[in-house]
């Protein structure tokens, strides 16, 4: 709630090269670099969906929470946070259908 409360979209606008950037590597370059990795390692079934939610759902509010105690003003990391929340759901249905065409869950 807080974060909702003090969004500003003006200041976001203005930062969202930065905040795109971030949630493409959040939700598909940590995917796209470990997934591989979890299944050579041998991780199969609940164990790779497990880890795949891990690395690939939303950035949690606790990172404007921090941000915001930090001094820091809140804008990228509560724009990093609005756009994983929004775009999680396509990239972790995209990787959920992947790992079931290639059989490992």
């Amino acid at each position: 709630m807080a974060m909702g409360a003090t969004f500003d979209f003006k200041k976001a606008a203005g930062r969202l090269g930065p905040s795109v950037t971030a949630a493409v590597v959040k939700l598909v370059g940590f995917c796209a670099l470990f997934l591989p990795l979890a299944v050579l390692l041998g991780f199969r079934e609940e164990k790779l969906v497990a880890i795949l939610v891990m690395l690939g759902s939303a950035t949690t509010v606790t990172s404007y929470v921090m941000a915001r105690s930090m001094g820091h003003e809140g804008v990228l990391s509560a724009s990093t946070v609005m756009l994983t929340t929004l775009l999680s759901g396509f990239t972790l249905t995209f990787w959920l259908w992947l790992l079931r065409s290639l059989a490992l869950i």
